[in-house]
């Protein structure tokens, strides 16, 4: 262990009320955007950090678990403060306040313009420094991760198997569709047919705002692959615009039953259920 690290450790520890006190009465400056629970959290966690960082400075060096500590409490905070709405920029600064807040501190305790202090200051702000690095890719990983989230919360919503009749599901389709969405259309509607027992799919595609070749041919497998399953898919609600258009590309859609719209779709289905169209109440379980 270093004299220099193990002199910052020393400080911090006999003013660590005074680092978390003065950290503290930055927050409102550093975090203007969160919350007062998200504040009131965040006081017990930069607590913590600070008593982990105490405790590096005493007794870790390098890449010791002391740091590996401080380093998971800092992309804790992070992370925490990701969720609770706060930007990139107000998280950088709360991290990087507690150099200037421990520099002062250093300057006070150490003396100015000595050697001594110049070499504490440089110990505090390379561990600060790396803190920063740790909180910015921690940030980063949990936006990303809000954000695949949300992307599944909205493709569930804008796909969703609907059970309408025995032996019937229905998928309307709304917003683009493109391959990603395409496999995860195909694959929710076999696990639908599977579960439901169904034999017969309408997909809906008056939402879809563009139906070309590729989403054709998407299509296409889907028919194919409930086919397998001893099934049938009804596709509805193609356009007049993107008929004339799947024409003019000349799209094979032989193998795909089409209706104009939802209400012929379903007396389609019916028909090929051999039951009839007059009601729900007549025929559900």
């Amino acid at each position: 262990m270093t004299e220099p690290m193990h002199g910052v450790g020393q400080i911090l520890l006999q003013n660590q009320a005074h680092v978390l006190d003065a950290w503290l009465a930055r927050l409102h400056d550093t975090a203007p955007s969160a919350q007062p629970a998200s504040l009131q959290l965040l006081k017990l966690e930069l607590g913590t950090l600070v008593e982990k960082l105490t405790a590096f400075f005493l007794t870790g060096e390098g890449e010791g678990d002391a740091l590996k500590s401080v380093e998971a409490q800092a992309a804790a905070i992070s992370a925490a403060c990701a969720r609770d709405g706060l930007t990139p920029m107000e998280t950088a600064t709360l991290i990087l306040s507690l150099k200037a807040i421990a520099g002062d501190l250093l300057n006070r305790e150490s003396g100015r313009g000595t050697n001594e202090l110049d070499r504490r200051r440089a110990a505090l702000d390379a561990v600060v420094d790396k803190l920063a690095l740790v909180t910015f890719a921690s940030f980063v990983e949990t936006r990303e991760e809000i954000i695949r989230r949300q992307g599944r919360a909205l493709l569930d919503l804008a796909t969703p198997a609907l059970p309408i009749w025995r032996h019937i599901i229905l998928m309307p389709l709304v917003g683009i569709i493109d391959t990603q969405r395409a496999r995860q259309v195909m694959e929710w509607l076999l696990e639908a047919l599977a579960r439901e027992e169904a034999h017969i799919a309408i997909l809906d595609v008056t939402g879809v705002p563009l139906i070309d070749s590729r989403v054709a041919l998407h299509l296409t497998k889907t028919v194919e692959a409930a086919r397998l399953l001893g099934s049938q898919v009804i596709v509805t609600g193609i356009s007049p615009d993107a008929a004339q258009t799947l024409v003019k590309l000349d799209v094979d859609l032989s193998s795909m039953i089409t209706r104009g719209t939802l209400r012929a779709g379903l007396a389609e289905a019916f028909r090929l259920l051999g039951q009839n169209a007059k009601g729900p109440t007549e025929t559900m379980l």
